[in-house]
């Protein structure tokens, strides 16, 4: 095969660059059945670009825009396409292993079966590249990635990172994710079919809609997740590790619960009893101005929730599913998020600030407890007018919020996704945004 080097790239980008204006002099970017080692594509503009065959592994295609692209039957083992945009791309057939997807987009795109073939001297027909087929994408990373509709091989095992990804509407059927960590992941009116989900973190996944005929989810932890609960005769979660549990089924009703936590605050904790709401579905639930502070709700489904003017003060809501719910003009000082689904949620003119906590040690300072958001979905919220100063954004998707005269002084927000956010009016002195994407 042709060997493609760096220093040959910057004339056919040149060219390519040409055909998409339809400029004289231009050429479709063509590197099928080359090869080329360890290349750099990141940033490049290469809608429409051919890589069929080609042997690309190691190379680096982040950032890059890859809208219909071609990769038919390519090798692209260890390739990074982080924030790639690959919508429509042809991956069918491409060796894949530990590609790293993180917060690619992927929608439409075709990675279903494929095989290069050739005819031998002897007339027979075979193919060009023998693999496994099982072990294409071993090891890829799908962290944040938004694969909306994506067309995937039933022969794939993605037992890997898959954190966060959106797969609404993708057709997965009989995709084996045996012990991926799935935590957060969407799959609402996917074609699941026929899957195997055993033993998978499924924490606050969004599986609304989905066609499970057949899904196996025998020692999977779906705590927080949503999910339509059928007939028990044909409940596909029968053997499910964890699934939310009914409020129902509490000991005390959610009243008398309520006044024994005051009572526990009120007396410090020596009379009453702390609330544990840790993995109970409080969906749908309205519960304006009630009193949480250093409450745990850990993992708990709080989707379309109302929770207004509210203090939960020092409260541990990591992993929980909130999606559109409303913490409106709420005490969230020193909160716990981390992990949690939020997208859609109204935290408008709420207090994220950090908590105050005294010492008892004569001469030692207050200590100052950050709120903490880290690798949370806030997508499309509501924050106007909160205030999270020195809160912990690392990782968070805040893709879309509006952050309209929001107080974000001294907040962390390393890696965090900005992209379409509102940020008119808010304060980012002395926010960390490095390696923060989308800021203009």
């Amino acid at each position: 095969m042709p060997v493609v080097l760096q220093n040959e790239l910057s004339d056919i980008f040149a060219h390519h660059e040409k055909y998409l204006r339809g400029m004289a002099g231009g050429k479709r970017l063509d590197l099928s059945l080359q090869t080329g080692h360890e290349l750099d594509f990141s940033h490049k503009i290469l809608p429409g670009a051919e890589f069929v065959g080609s042997f690309l592994n190691h190379a680096n295609f982040s950032h890059a825009h890859l809208e219909q692209a071609n990769f038919f039957g390519a090798t692209l083992n260890k390739v990074n396409f982080f924030e790639a945009n690959l919508t429509q791309a042809d991956m069918r057939g491409a060796q894949m292993q530990g590609v790293n997807f993180t917060n690619a987009i992927l929608n439409e795109a075709n990675l279903a079966d494929g095989s290069l073939l050739r005819r031998e001297c002897n007339g027979e027909i075979s193919r060009i590249h023998n693999y496994d087929d099982k072990l294409r994408m071993v090891d890829a990373i799908f962290k944040n990635a938004t694969a909306q509709r994506t067309k995937f091989s039933s022969a794939i095992a993605l037992s890997t990172d898959l954190s966060c990804a959106n797969f609404k509407g993708a057709k997965l059927t009989g995709v084996n994710f045996t012990g991926s960590n799935m935590q957060g992941a969407t799959f609402e009116n996917a074609d699941l079919r026929g899957c195997d989900f055993s033993n998978t973190n499924m924490n606050a996944v969004i599986l609304l809609g989905a066609n499970l005929d057949g899904a196996t989810f025998e020692g999977a932890d779906l705590t927080a997740s949503l999910v339509y609960m059928p007939a028990i005769s044909s409940n596909p979660f029968a053997h499910a590790k964890k699934m939310p549990k009914p409020l129902e089924n509490l000991e005390y009703s959610i009243k008398e619960i309520i006044a024994s936590h005051r009572i526990w605050v009120n007396t410090l904790g020596r009379e009453g009893k702390r609330t544990d709401l840790s993995g109970i579905n409080l969906a749908n639930v309205v519960l304006d101005g009630v009193q949480f502070q250093a409450a745990s709700l850990k993992n708990s489904l709080l989707t379309k929730g109302s929770f207004k003017m509210a203090v939960f003060a020092m409260s541990d809501l990591s992993g929980s599913s909130a999606c559109e719910a409303a913490f409106t003009k709420s005490d969230c000082r020193g909160i716990n998020f981390s992990m949690s689904r939020l997208e859609n949620a109204d935290f408008q003119y709420t207090d994220c600030s950090p908590m105050m906590i005294s010492s008892h040690i004569s001469n030692s300072k207050s200590m100052r407890w950050p709120s903490n958001f880290k690798g949370c979905n806030l997508q499309n919220a509501h924050l106007r007018g909160a205030n999270f100063s020195e809160a912990q954004f690392e990782n968070a998707v805040l893709a879309g919020a509006d952050l309209r005269d929001a107080n974000l002084e001294n907040a962390v927000l390393t890696d965090a996704n900005l992209t379409g956010a509102d940020l008119r009016g808010a304060n980012l002195t002395g926010a960390d945004l490095r390696g923060a994407i989308g800021v203009k």
